[in-house]
């Protein structure tokens, strides 16, 4: 729509008067403090947002209004409303580490202090708990939730040529459903969007498959408290199962979100009930549901649960073998010991073993500690004997 000649004039005497719709010059005059409430500061610096749209600005040149110049002129107010106490000479300013951890001043930036209380990944208000009583399935339909709204609300809204500012829109508006947040968590937002815009979105978006969204739902589910919320260690143990589990570009942007909402985001988001129902009977394997028998040859399972593995020894070489592994050098978890159910084990060091993060390999392991030798998490355990025998492996 185009602008109407007393619209033009208008602002060309606002420009005039120093109004900065043209372009933004840094303003070097010295900083003031005023003595604001923090719902003051607040309540203004909710109005001073627009100043970063497009829409609010006019050029009587031919050049694009620079996005990255109106939101300096923007957050450089902002800032400045951050400082708005009045209890020493300096008002509080803030500042994230590299690590993401909020950090105070209160004598101009001189000296630093962690505050995890102005943190509204700790400190925003937590939706109630949902009615009824703890249940996997419960569980399993909030992690849905969670999954319904990441995938709706931010990966289905992800397009090829999205640009900074569109991307960073899309996850403030949904985090601040989740935390009711303000300065300064903006600036970490914008850490984690120019973070998430670099991984290349035309090549992430065709990486959040279906299979993806399961997983992230089955790390949710098997990391969440029965009341459905998250302490610091589910967190942290949600966002490591991500990166474990999905491999990639999706697997980092997904653990980006989970970071930047935090846990009483999290918490949030399984509380929201967007979902009514949810499938989670392939999620959190147990122990015991890691483990098979090393190439099919050393041993022949004849029963297992999440609790146990009964095994026959097979003939090899000379002598009898039972070789369970995970296979994987990181998948990995402490079983509790073996009963002998039949035939004896007569080899000395009968127990071997690997410890996790060595690659397993068949008939090379890497301890040997005699009977229920381990202590630690394992992938790899190895008992032999000249003569049959049958186990079972306890987890």
């Amino acid at each position: 729509m185009s602008l109407s000649e007393r619209q033009i004039n208008d602002r060309r005497r606002w420009k005039a008067e120093g109004f900065p719709y043209d372009y933004y010059l840094p303003d070097e005059t010295p900083e003031c403090q005023y003595c604001l409430t923090e719902k003051q500061a607040e309540i203004l610096r909710g109005m001073l947002q627009p100043l970063a749209w497009k829409t609010r600005w006019w050029s009587d040149s031919d050049a694009d209004i620079d996005q990255d110049t109106i939101e300096a002129y923007r957050d450089d107010i902002i800032r400045r409303l951050m400082m708005a106490c009045c209890d020493t000479e300096f008002g509080v300013i803030f500042r994230w580490t590299e690590d993401g951890v909020l950090q105070k001043s209160t004598d101009g930036g001189t000296t630093w202090e962690d505050a995890p209380e102005d943190d509204p990944r700790n400190s925003s208000p937590v939706f109630p708990p949902v009615a009824g009583d703890p249940s996997p399935d419960k569980r399993c339909i909030a992690a849905n939730s969670v999954k319904t709204l990441i995938k709706e609300q931010v990966g289905d809204q992800l397009t090829d040529d999205m640009s900074r500012y569109t991307l960073g829109q899309v996850i403030s508006d949904w985090v601040n459903t989740l935390l009711q947040s303000s300065n300064p968590f903006d600036a970490i937002i914008q850490i984690v969007t120019n973070q998430i815009l670099a991984l290349v979105i035309a090549t992430l978006r065709p990486a959040l498959t279906d299979d993806v969204y399961n997983e992230l739902e089955c790390c949710v589910y098997c990391n969440m408290a029965d009341d459905l919320s998250f302490n610091d260690a589910q967190w942290e143990a949600v966002r490591t199962c991500i990166t474990t589990n999905i491999s990639g570009i999706a697997g980092v942007f997904l653990e980006h979100l989970i970071y930047l909402i935090g846990k009483v985001g999290l918490t949030n988001l399984a509380r929201s009930q967007a979902a009514t129902d949810g499938d989670c009977s392939t999620c959190c394997p147990s122990c015991a549901d890691l483990w098979d028998v090393y190439d099919e040859t050393h041993g022949t399972i004849t029963s297992r649960d999440s609790s146990q593995i009964t095994i026959d020894a097979t003939l090899a070489g000379g002598n009898y073998y039972v070789i369970l592994s995970t296979m994987a050098a990181d998948t990995c978890c402490t079983p509790l010991g073996y009963d002998i159910l039949s035939g004896t084990v007569t080899q000395t060091g009968n127990l071997s073993w690997t410890a996790c993060g060595t690659a397993p390999v068949e008939g090379v392991p890497e301890f040997a500690f005699g009977l229920f030798g381990w202590s630690s998490d394992i992938n790899y355990m190895q008992v032999q004997s000249g003569v049959p025998f049958t186990l079972k492996f306890n987890f």
